[in-house]
């Protein structure tokens, strides 16, 4: 088993799907696309994870390797995961409009909606770290897993791809450097550290029992 994670930005890593990945012994890579870097083939992996970004789907004319992307998403037969943009480009690669919306920034509470196979074990309600201003629309004959209050769409499943609008693969350092330079408040900032205190490690043990049902797909 080995894992191919598709990387968009350099503040943008697996964070604990990390920790999770090598307390099973499983292989993983980088794919550091903001480095110009892209896989000639994908035969030596198993499962691919798609992260998040700052840019949008629909910018590939900026983004060339959006749409190299979404092409892998649409034609590979390996078990696909996607957080925040991952969620988006799988979305769209099934031709699904991918578009601004409500801007989510924080520790916000999403609600199950359908039990399946790639949710099992997760509670009826979670709090998770938000961090997007588009939303997508469902791919066709997908399930919606969760449910946001403002935002629907917040996790889906599309034969063998999962997607995630939220952030459940965050530690407590990534969110420090994600806010680092964000304009906002020193109140919000402190809001957002003193939620992720009080979140994260529930939030990463969450993100195990994710990974590992993704790893059984």
């Amino acid at each position: 088993m080995k894992v191919l994670a598709f990387q968009h930005y350099p503040t943008e890593p697996m964070g604990y799907i990390e920790e999770v990945l090598k307390d099973l012994g499983v292989d993983y890579e980088y794919v550091k696309l903001y480095e110009g870097e892209f896989p000639e083939e994908l035969t030596e992996y198993t499962h691919l994870v798609f992260m998040g970004g700052p840019m949008g789907v629909y910018e590939e004319d900026i983004y060339p390797f959006l749409a190299r992307e979404k092409e892998i998403i649409r034609n590979t037969n390996l078990p696909v995961i996607g957080f925040c943009l991952g969620a988006q480009l799988i979305a769209s690669a099934y031709g699904k409009e991918v578009y601004p919306f409500k801007k989510e920034l924080g520790w916000m509470e999403v609600v199950k909606v359908e039990d399946d196979i790639s949710t099992e074990g997760l509670p009826e309600k979670m709090t998770v770290f938000q961090w997007h201003g588009d939303t997508f629309d469902l791919p066709d004959n997908s399930v919606l897993l969760y449910r946001g209050y403002e935002v629907e769409n917040q996790a889906f499943r599309v034969g063998k791809a999962l997607g995630f609008q939220f952030h459940l693969e965050v530690t407590e350092d990534i969110v420090k450097k994600w806010i680092e330079d964000e304009e906002m408040s020193d109140d919000e900032k402190n809001k957002i550290l003193d939620d992720t205190e009080k979140f994260v490690e529930k939030a990463n043990e969450l993100c195990e029992i994710l990974i590992k049902n993704f790893l059984k797909l």
